[in-house]
This record gives C-alpha cells, sequence and structure tokens, in this order.
C-alpha cells in the first residue's frame, strides 16, 4: 500500500511538472510583431534570435506579423488592403515576412528569415539563402493573393487578442498574456521563458538559471 501511494505521488508530480511546461514540456510563445516597428526589431534581432539555440530546447515559438495594422476587402473583391502604422512599406514587409513564415520548414528557419529582414527589410532573396529556404515560393506567396491573405488571418487573431494589443512587440506566453512577461521579455527573453517553464526546462537548469 505504501509503495502505491509513493508511486500515485510521484506521477501526479510528473503531470503536474509537464502541465507548467505548457504543451508536451515544451512553452508556447507567440510574438505579434511589425516588420518596420524599431522595437519588434530590437526584440527579434537582439533577443528572439540571439537566445534561440537555447531557447528552441524547450520553446515553440510563433511569429505573428500584423500589429497595429487594419485591413478592409480590396476593391476588386480578392484579396486586402492593408493599413499599418509605420507606412504601406510596412504593409509590405508584413506580407513578406508571412510569407517567409509559411514556408519555413521550421520555427528556427522561420525566426532566421525574419530576424534578417528586420535587419534588411527589403533583402527577401539574401535572408532566404542565409536561413536556407527557397525564395521563389517565398517571392511567389509575397506578390499575390496568398500572400495578402496570410496578412488577413494574421490581423483576425491579433485584432481579437484579450487583452487588446497595445503595444509592439506583444509577447503572450501558453497563450495567457502577462504583463509583467510582457516588459521583461523584451529585456531579457530567456529568463523569462525560463522562469514561466518553473526552471524545469534542461537549458535552464544547465545554464544556471
Amino acid at each position: 500500500m505504501f509503495k502505491f501511494l509513493i508511486a500515485s505521488a510521484l506521477l501526479c508530480f510528473s503531470i503536474v511538472a509537464t502541465a507548467e511546461l505548457g504543451n508536451g514540456g515544451r512553452t508556447n510563445i507567440d510574438v505579434y510583431y511589425e516588420s518596420l516597428c524599431p522595437d519588434s526589431r530590437n526584440f527579434l534581432v537582439n533577443q528572439l534570435a540571439p537566445q534561440w539555440k537555447t531557447l528552441s530546447t524547450f520553446v515553440n515559438l510563433r511569429l505573428i506579423p500584423f500589429g497595429k495594422a487594419s485591413f478592409t476587402r480590396s476593391s476588386s473583391g480578392a484579396g486586402w488592403s492593408f493599413n499599418c502604422q509605420h507606412g504601406p512599406a510596412e504593409c509590405n514587409g508584413n506580407i513578406l515576412h508571412a510569407c517567409g513564415i509559411k514556408y519555413s520548414k521550421d520555427s528556427t528557419q522561420a525566426l532566421s528569415f525574419a530576424s534578417c529582414l528586420m535587419r534588411a527589410p527589403t533583402s527577401g532573396a539574401e535572408c532566404a539563402e542565409l536561413a536556407g529556404m527557397d525564395f521563389t515560393p517565398i517571392d511567389a506567396c509575397h506578390k499575390s493573393v496568398e500572400g495578402q491573405n496570410l496578412v488577413q488571418v494574421h490581423g483576425v487573431e491579433t485584432l481579437s487578442l484579450q487583452p487588446t494589443l497595445t503595444f509592439v512587440p506583444w509577447v503572450v506566453y501558453d497563450k495567457v498574456f502577462d504583463d509583467t512577461k510582457q516588459w521583461s521579455s523584451l529585456s531579457n527573453v530567456r529568463s523569462v521563458a525560463c522562469s514561466h517553464s518553473g526552471f524545469n526546462a534542461p537549458a535552464c537548469l544547465s545554464n544556471g538559471l
């Protein structure tokens, strides 16, 4: 009977520990951003990308380019028109980011492409090559209704966020927005991600966090 109770306790502990780490023992991070936003650039280039080798061991990352934009159905009835915080070039950039994300094989490739574009917004082909991607489908997507549809879907998701997005980038852990984690992530995303996971992620433990 005693052995049964010990086994049951260990099983419960295992279930709780897994739950603390989000989906399948991993933390989900959703980043809502804009292609020409300086704060978005700083976060992707100086936080996410440099820390991704560690974060990727326990984080599932989603990049959602849209931010404080809006959209309307185009006058032709096919595709969408966008109004973006930093002008038409940002709307165009959001579409390029969305197409690259769609045609990436994983989060590592998507982040490599996106962070490169944040540094060089018009260098789609070069960023695709750097990320090990074929630029042909990305370019075709970018120049067609396909890319517009991708960003419109991002827009529907972004505009339905609760609480409402008020700053870009908007960083959400496991589908629950936390104001403290949002602001702390902008300067130390690895520490916040590790803290959110309960420091149970091997990468956090091995780095003495």
